[in-house]
């Protein structure tokens, strides 16, 4: 007979994470607890989810698993509010993103834009969902964060300066179809 191994600590907790309800408070640190963490996050999102990337990480958001959670959640409702701000969409641009693709399929469910420059802080990264959960980035290099299903000072300030980033940002013309 197999023997099944113990969840985590980490999967238990996640497990229970239920946006806006629970107190779940989980630090991340690694691919792995980023990546779920990231899938549970929008899965639960119903309103509005606001991404800040530094340069699109490709190594956490140009996965197939990423851009099925993202589309289903653009997707959910006519209501959805996505948007992605980053730093600079060189690497994008330069070897292709699943996002990027997506959001040529669904130009009015899913807007991308390039920070100014003067705003640009290769040290924050971030999303909002419904301006209640919270998984952010704590560290430049590698897998350091947190995911809060309920923290709404944090949340809202996050969402806030999202919303002064995006007004003084632009549209990436590279990321624009073609039709020729």
């Amino acid at each position: 007979m197999p023997v099944t191994p113990e969840p985590n600590p980490f999967d238990l907790a996640l497990d229970s994470f239920q946006l806006g309800e629970s107190e779940t408070f989980l630090r991340l640190d690694g691919e792995h607890d980023f990546n779920r963490a990231t899938a549970r996050l929008l899965g639960q999102a119903r309103r509005e989810v606001y991404i800040l990337t530094p340069d699109f990480e490709p190594e956490r958001f140009n996965n197939v698993e990423f851009a099925d959670a993202l589309s289903a959640f653009a997707r959910s409702s006519r209501y959805a509010d996505t948007r992605i701000l980053l730093g600079d969409p060189s690497v994008a641009v330069r070897w292709g993103h699943k996002v990027v693709a997506l959001a040529r399929r669904m130009p009015t469910r899913l807007r991308i834009r390039q920070i100014d420059e003067d705003d640009f802080d290769p040290a924050e990264a971030f999303i909002v969902a419904d301006d209640i959960g919270l998984l952010r980035r704590d560290s430049q290099d590698g897998y350091i964060g947190s995911l809060a299903a309920k923290s709404i000072p944090h949340a809202q300030r996050a969402s806030l300066r999202f919303a002064e980033l995006w007004e003084r940002s632009r549209a990436i013309a590279d990321f624009r179809i073609l039709d020729i």
